[in-house]
């Protein structure tokens, strides 16, 4: 996160809210395009401050590969996790903890 951006942030978001107090019925097309641009800023000043969303809900590879079948969807973290569980049934006397 890059706080840098904060106090931009929060000054957008206020003219952002100014635009919702004074929209109606008769806003005009062009006070509207104002609102979009304003809008663009917004996004793009909390994407510089927060930066790319996290693909994975994985501490360690945020960024990573996607399994959809892992908990934390993280790819790496589940095949590592899987080759753990498959050397522990290949070890003589290993037997799995019942429930």
């Amino acid at each position: 996160m890059n706080p840098n951006h904060l106090p931009e942030l929060g000054r957008a978001l206020r003219v952002l809210g100014e635009h919702g107090d004074g929209i109606t019925r008769n806003t005009p097309v062009e006070k509207l395009h104002e609102i979009r641009t304003d809008l663009q800023k917004a996004f793009a000043l909390l994407e510089a401050t927060t930066g790319p969303k996290p693909h994975t809900r994985c501490r360690e590879h945020p960024y990573g590969a996607v399994d959809e079948e892992a908990p934390d969807l993280c790819l790496l973290c589940h095949t590592r996790r899987r080759r753990g569980e498959q050397a522990q049934e290949r070890a003589v006397g290993w037997s799995r903890p019942t429930r």
